[in-house]
């Protein structure tokens, strides 16, 4: 059998690893256009069921995760186990925060969530 080499992924900030590394953040967001893309060096196409290195700010492999779930989501309509899994106490909180990220979005604006586990530190 082919090993498959991990993907990488880095997030915005150090402190979203640690969230990470807690096992207390396990999921986050990316524009539609994004999700099929390599960013980057450092932040490869997303796809289900693969496994990323995620990366701080100074480019150290701090953690592995595994994307176990994608869904297309609407701003006016913020799925619970999405603001859970960013760490926020509500949907109102979880459009504070990304609010600036999207750029001011409105109410139809439409977004793809994605889920992940930690597979190991």
């Amino acid at each position: 059998m082919k090993k498959i080499k991990n993907l990488k992924i880095q997030f915005v900030s150090d402190n979203l690893v640690r969230q990470i590394i807690e096992g207390r953040k396990t999921a986050s967001v990316a524009e539609i256009e994004e999700i099929n893309v390599a960013e980057d060096e450092y932040n490869d196409a997303l796809v289900v069921g693969r496994y990323y290195d995620v990366y701080d700010s100074a480019l150290v492999k701090r953690a592995t995760i595994r994307i176990v779930g994608m869904e297309l989501c609407r701003w006016d309509s913020i799925p619970e186990r999405l603001w859970r899994g960013e760490t926020n106490k509500d949907a109102d909180e979880f459009r504070e925060d990304h609010k600036e990220y999207f750029n001011n979005p409105g109410p139809e604006f439409e977004f793809v969530a994605y889920y992940f586990a930690l597979a190991c530190k």
